[in-house]
């Protein structure tokens, strides 16, 4: 940890000597022998942070070398401020004689106390050397390092990306078929509730029940809610809302987005009530929780519903004074015996038996007292350990690595704790301080992995120059850091791209408790808990001048209340500070505590506001920020950003996806600047003109940017950019230089139909090109040149004008694409064709809007992968029989053949209501005869 930190204020001298060196006139050598220092200190402490537990000489040292390091940073700072303050006043006085005499004696002031500072520090290194002899202090070098690259390549060669389901599940087959069976056979129950203690197995147990086949093919509609202790009621309805109501309904999706809260309780009551779906609420924590929630279940009220409920909990009481005992299912999973541990144990820590570790395997299992999670995390810290020697070592310091009461909940056996904790100690020293940022987000909170890359980047804990990051892109880094802690079942893997990474990620509990209890003891991260009526005299212990990293968890009393008064006195230094309002607030207007914010912290580097109710203009003090490298204004309602926004010249991240918002045309002005986020469409640029790009030389990110709303010649310096998503592209011009960069790796283009009118082949080589979606009509024969192979995601919203089958256009053209939608057929479409070997990756296919579509034909072998499949408003006879097995399909009206898979939500609906599925033939010849 000390390393991460003595890492970033060596980088920060390093640029300093290079970027602003026309202001360190006397001290430069003073600056560049301290960054020597430092750097001299950090390959030191990457052996001796992994030692330090075992040593409380070293551990003494270590902690000193870290406040060290941050007051050099903070000399620095504080040095560049004034000079920042001194240069914008001078221009305002720059014909005064006399004001820039003052000027320049304040320089010479600042430059003789700065000088005095970096004396001091040196003083004080040297002091924290000779400590080293003084005290015995050993020093290996390079063992730590050599250890960690060996770690890092075996990790290489042994990953693949992670599933949300778990590849191994030891110990749970019984509950599994007993659970399945009582959902789909016991008509007497109407809810199931998983308890037992933290890290059991209790999601995961869900989780497969929630996949299960025979639970698939009962219920008509599934929906996930993990409910967490700062839940939104809100949030958490609409979810489960959003999930039985089909994603091609796009209108009744957009009326529920905007029912009141009451509206939503009793628009789910109806929908649980109508018809049989299965809901899981995972992790409810007490009953206040379940009162909440409860009005919108029927299963409270009514017996003869046929919906049902799987709820986990670590409270067995939760729900039986509600519902009373006979309408609950209580089950707790049981804790592994020890041959179903060394079990579990081998599978993760390495695929083929190794008898001469089970001894020592069993030895270490008995700490993990028969917990899942424990013997999991475990796995992982042997998994990069081949002999018996490693296992040894990892028995011999299991014990040392955790005592005394660090942790929130003490009903676990400590060695449980000695193995959660130990996962922590045995990762490399770049992964430290990754695992314990995870800690600053709330318990359960779901977190998007690219703001975690963009956060790590801006906290100095990801290197972003080129030299340290062997010529990958420091996200692909980050990306690497993160999936490593999941291989080490440090981290669950929430949900997946299509392209099977991780897209969202969260901690356990437990592990959760780990991170926060190391963050706390290193001084790494504070937190204050307004959400759970943390007061300000409870917070203040825990805050003083060496506090980095703040973060505030906004309660229902609002912004205004969510800062101590004394902060500002106590953390002089604060670098990071982050809220988060994971619970329903009062509605005001924050821009008043935006300003006090900037006012009071100068220094700040990180300033996550998402989701606050801002609500107004962005006060113009945001451009005292001059250090701030990422700015998150995601859905805080601010309407418009100041002109000194230009002045945030270290800005690496800024994020503007909101309502609407008013754009000062000096973004380009932000020369750091890598990853920026437009709201999608709903922006303005000052005086209507065209958005200036030019001169972001290092931008890599530039999402839903309105291309023909931008200067084209700013965009052919972009050399940099690896992912760019473009909307309502009308022209080709604009697009060029998209097209033709080498650099971008991931493009979206939200296209007109029309443009394939100006050159039909303009995407055929774009390799870069994953997501396209076409508005409006396509006036030209499909060509196979049309479409660039590297496709992803393909959606055509209008063909219309279009008298051909695209599919033998496309099949054999885009052996990538995962996804596609077909809407709008030209009427003289009536029969499609797949041949075999076509579309081999294709998993989701929606067809809709296609009412003279009678036949589609597929031959053996077609679509090999799909797993989805929807198709609306069509007059399809049957479905192919050639369609493979096992695939979840939806229809309306519902298609001939859908008998044989019986997964649709509407089919499914009509026969347990005992009537006739309203299959696509009578329904158009009814549809025809009302029209006649």
């Amino acid at each position: 940890m000390a390393e991460s930190a003595v890492q970033s204020a060596a980088e920060w001298l390093g640029k300093l000597v290079v970027e602003e060196v026309q202001y360190l006139y006397g001290v430069r050598d003073k600056v560049e022998e301290l960054q020597e220092e430092l750097e001299w200190m950090q390959c030191f402490l990457s052996d001796a942070d992994a030692r330090r537990h075992k040593d409380a000489r070293l551990r003494k040292w270590v902690s000193q070398i870290k406040d060290l390091a941050y007051d050099a940073e903070d000399v620095v700072d504080k040095f560049m401020l004034r000079v920042y303050n001194k240069d914008k006043h001078r221009s305002l006085f720059s014909f005064a004689t006399l004001k820039w005499f003052c000027c320049l004696a304040r320089d010479c002031i600042a430059l003789h106390e700065m000088g005095s500072d970096i004396d001091t520090l040196a003083a004080r290194i040297s002091k924290l050397s000779s400590r080293l002899q003084t005290y015995g202090v050993k020093t290996t070098y390079g063992e730590s390092a050599s250890t960690s690259t060996m770690q890092i390549t075996t990790q290489e060669l042994r990953r693949t990306y992670p599933h949300l389901e778990e590849e191994f599940v030891i110990g749970l087959e019984d509950d599994i078929l007993k659970l399945s069976n009582k959902l789909v056979d016991d008509h007497h129950h109407k809810m199931v509730v998983i308890s037992g203690m933290g890290g059991l197995g209790k999601t995961t147990l869900a989780r497969k029940l929630y996949h299960h086949s025979s639970v698939r093919k009962h219920f008509l509609g599934f929906a996930w809610a993990h409910i967490s202790q700062q839940f939104q009621t809100r949030s958490v309805i609409l979810g489960i809302l959003l999930d039985l109501i089909p994603d091609n309904d796009r209108e009744r999706r957009d009326q529920v987005r905007g029912l009141e809260d009451g509206q939503l309780h009793g628009e789910l009551y109806r929908m649980l009530k109508e018809k049989r779906y299965l809901v899981v609420l995972d992790d409810v924590w007490n009953t206040e929780d379940w009162n909440r929630l409860q009005a919108a279940f029927p299963i409270i009220h009514d017996q003869g519903i046929a919906s049902k409920v799987v709820l986990t909990t670590r409270n067995h009481d939760i729900v039986s004074a509600i519902l009373g005992d006979e309408l609950v299912l209580y089950h707790e999973p049981k804790l592994l015996d020890i041959e179903t541990s060394w079990e579990l144990l081998q599978k993760k820590a390495f695929p083929d038996e190794k008898e001469d570790l089970e001894q020592l395997g069993k030895k270490m299992l008995k700490h993990c007292n028969g917990l899942p999670l424990a013997v999991a995390v475990l796995g992982g810290v042997l998994a990069n350990k081949r002999t018996a020697n490693d296992w040894k070592n990892v028995l011999d310091n299991i014990r040392s690595y955790f005592g005394g009461d660090k942790f929130y909940d003490r009903s676990y056996n400590n060695s449980v704790y000695d193995v959660l904790g130990m996962s922590y100690y045995d990762l490399p020293y770049h992964l430290k301080p990754c695992f314990l940022y995870l800690g600053v987000f709330p318990e359960d909170f779901e977190i998007p992995v690219k703001k975690l890359y963009r956060m790590w980047l801006a906290e100095g804990i990801v290197a972003v120059d080129g030299k340290a990051l062997g010529g990958k892109s420091s996200v692909e880094v980050a990306e690497g850091y993160l999936n490593e802690l999941v291989e080490r079942q440090m981290v669950q893997a929430a949900k997946l791209t299509t392209e099977g990474k991780v897209k969202t990620c969260r901690l356990h509990d437990l592990m959760r408790d780990v991170s926060m209890a190391i963050g706390r003891e290193e001084n790494f991260v504070s937190v204050i808990d307004h959400m759970h009526g943390q007061s300000d005299d409870e917070a203040a212990p825990m805050l003083n001048e060496h506090t980095r990293r703040l973060t505030i968890y906004v309660g229902q009393q609002g912004l205004e209340s969510s800062l101590p008064s004394s902060l500002s006195r106590n953390t002089p230094n604060l670098r990071s500070l982050l809220f988060f309002q994971v619970r329903e607030a009062e509605q005001e207007r924050g821009t008043k505590f935006i300003k006090d914010i900037c006012n009071e912290y100068p220094l700040l580097r990180v300033l996550e506001l998402e989701g606050l109710n801002i609500w107004g203009k962005l006060p113009r003090e945001i451009g005292n920020l001059i250090y701030l490298r990422y700015l998150n204004l995601r859905n805080t309602r601010v309407i418009s950003l100041p002109s000194s926004i230009g002045n945030l010249m270290c800005l690496e991240t800024l994020d503007l996806r909101t309502l609407y918002i008013k754009v000062p045309n000096l973004l380009w002005k932000l020369k750091k600047l890598r990853h920026l986020y437009l709201p999608w469409r709903h922006y303005k640029i000052e005086n209507d003109e065209k958005l200036r790009l030019e001169g972001l030389s290092l931008l890599e990110t530039l999402k839903d940017i309105d291309i023909d709303r931008v200067e084209v010649k700013g965009l052919l310096g972009l050399r940099k950019m690896r992912e760019i998503s473009g909307n309502c592209v009308r022209n080709k011009e604009n697009m060029v230089p998209f097209l033709n960069s080498p650099s971008i790796k991931r493009l979206s283009l939200f296209i007109y139909g029309s443009l394939f009118s100006q050159d039909p082949t303009m995407l055929s080589e774009c390799k870069s090109l994953q997501k396209l979606e076409i508005e409006c009509e396509i006036t030209v024969q499909l060509q196979r040149e049309m479409f660039p192979k590297s496709l992803v995601n393909l959606i055509f919203c209008h063909l219309t004008k279009l008298r051909q089958d695209p599919m033998p256009i496309l099949e054999h053209r885009l052996p990538l694409l995962k996804k596609m939608t077909v809407a709008g057929l030209h009427s003289h479409v009536s029969h499609m064709v797949c041949s075999a070997a076509g579309f081999p990756e294709l998993a989701d296919l929606v067809i809709r809007d296609c009412p003279s579509l009678v036949e589609w034909r597929m031959e053996q072998g077609a679509m090999p992968k799909l797993r989805s499949l929807w198709i609306e408003d069509t007059r399809m006879k049957k479905l192919p029989d050639a369609l493979p097995e096992g695939i979840n399909i939806t229809c309306w009206p519902c298609v001939p053949g859908i008998e044989r898979f019986g997964t649709c939500p509407r089919y499914k609906d009509a026969l347990s209501k005992g009537k006739q599925p309203r299959f696509t033939v009578e329904y158009h010849i009814q549809s025809d005869e009302t029209e006649n």
